[in-house]
């Protein structure tokens, strides 16, 4: 009888470290979770991702065209169904992300380039994918036939019709918009 007694205490000190085990792998899982971003550029691909925009569909961000007033100016001519990725900067030095796209419909959609919930990330930019761009921080996957419908959630701010002049051959956004919102975009692309 000593001798069942003894089997069974050894049993249940080994099943005793089962619980710290998984406690174990849960903190490890949640670290890399945290620590390592999701979609992140490495450095060899960023230092040649302006080379390759055009074949990846990369968010590389072009120089945006400005008028007399600082407003970024857009040609309705030049968007296509791949997106125009733009980058205004702000008085204060910020990098502002747009994002242009032709819809399926056929009309142009305008969104600043970061995520709407995960706009204080550095990767919270778009690429696209064929007819959808994805969230570099989330993984979000969001249509494009969408941008410019919504707001809120896992998507691009949109810059609705009353915030910007739309003409038969032209967009234009207005500085102060821009302006306004280059404090979500500070530690955009910021790796």
């Amino acid at each position: 009888m000593g001798k069942s007694k003894k089997n069974k205490k050894t049993t249940k000190q080994q099943t005793n470290y089962l619980p710290f085990l998984t406690i174990a792998v849960v903190i490890i899982a949640v670290a890399i979770v945290v620590l390592v971003p999701k979609g992140g550029l490495n450095e060899t691909t960023a230092k040649n991702s302006n080379a390759s925009n055009s074949q990846n569909n990369i968010s590389g961000g072009n120089p945006a065209t400005l008028n007399e007033n600082g407003d970024v100016v857009i040609k309705e001519a030049d968007i296509t169904e791949n997106g125009s990725f733009l980058e205004y900067k702000s008085k204060d030095g910020v990098t502002v992300g747009l994002l242009a796209v032709r819809a399926s419909d056929g009309t142009v959609r305008t969104a600043f380039d970061t995520c709407q919930v995960c706009n204080g990330s550095p990767y919270a930019y778009f690429n696209q994918k064929g007819n959808q761009i994805q969230c570099q921080n989330c993984g979000n996957i969001y249509s494009l036939d969408m941008i410019e419908q919504e707001r809120g959630g896992c998507n691009p701010i949109p810059i609705m019709a009353d915030e910007k002049t739309v003409t038969d051959t032209e967009i234009i956004i207005p500085a102060d918009l821009l302006e306004e919102n280059a404090d979500i975009f500070e530690n955009w692309k910021k790796f």
